[in-house]
């Protein structure tokens, strides 16, 4: 094993307690740092497939005064496909007609021909392409449900790498406190025992030989139900089972590795 190279040696590192603890001193800083943003990279991949395959996605949240003012009327009209225009509390929603004409008013939802158009206060004017499986409805349950059918398709890349950045960020911050605080305890009682761990760097490296299997765990657990707290709990509880087999195949020191050995 001290001949591996780097990821090698790593992932040698993570198949036994015992190997566990004798690649301690394999992985530099740099190193270090790779390897989290690895294992945070292998955790955001449910997250992101899921994201992927998601086609719900509500309006609401990102045009509320737009997504409220469809109502019955608005349904009534859509469906006659006749050229309509209603002017709502906070706003006016158009059927046809003249696009520039609509968007000289703060909030307007406007269905033309081949698009929807969303203008709300100051924020950009969004369109969005009609798919060709458009049905409206006779709803208003079911307008909205298309509006935000048809916007997430438009926009579906922006939104999974916005919410994935945001969720990686995240993640990333959980899995850093983490590594840091389990080897910082592992640290501080190697300091008063016989423990075999030099350095903060040594201990740092352990966890992060010790957590590889139940990030793997918390991958595959993720691919069927992936939520972050879920993940999380999973990866947690493995690290801990990790640092509880560490203990009794090691006892943190190479002279007991090497008394079991030679029994």
């Amino acid at each position: 094993m001290q001949n591996a190279t780097f990821p090698i040696d790593y992932f040698r590192s993570t198949l036994t307690p015992v190997s566990m603890f004798r690649g301690r001193k394999f992985l530099s800083w740099p190193k270090i740092i790779f390897v989290i943003l690895f294992l945070n990279g292998l955790m955001m991949i449910p997250i992101v497939l899921n994201y992927a395959d998601d086609d719900s996605f509500s309006l609401e949240p990102t045009y509320p005064i737009v997504f409220d003012m469809v109502d019955e009327a608005v349904v009534t009209a859509l469906n006659s496909e006749e050229a309509f225009f209603q002017e709502k509390e906070n706003g006016v929603v158009v059927g046809g007609g003249e696009e520039s004409a609509a968007l000289e008013y703060d909030n307007v939802l406007y269905f033309g021909e081949t698009e929807m158009v969303l203008k709300e206060g100051d924020s950009p004017i969004t369109r969005a392409t009609y798919t060709k499986d458009l049905e409206w409805g006779d709803s208003v349950e079911s307008v909205r449900s298309q509006m935000s059918r048809q916007w997430y398709y438009m926009n579906r890349v922006f939104i999974v790498a916005t919410y994935s950045f945001m969720i990686a960020g995240m993640l990333l911050l959980m899995n850093v406190l983490l590594i840091v605080g389990a080897a910082f305890f592992m640290y501080l009682a190697g300091k008063n025992s016989i423990m075999e761990l030099d350095t903060f760097k040594e201990s740092v490296n352990v966890i992060l030989n010790a957590v590889g299997l139940p990030v793997l765990a918390s991958l595959v657990v993720g691919l069927f139900l992936p939520e972050i707290t879920t993940m999380m709990s999973v990866q947690s509880m493995g690290l801990v089972l990790m640092i509880v087999l560490l203990y009794f195949k090691t006892r943190f020191s190479e002279q007991y590795i090497q008394s079991q050995e030679d029994k």
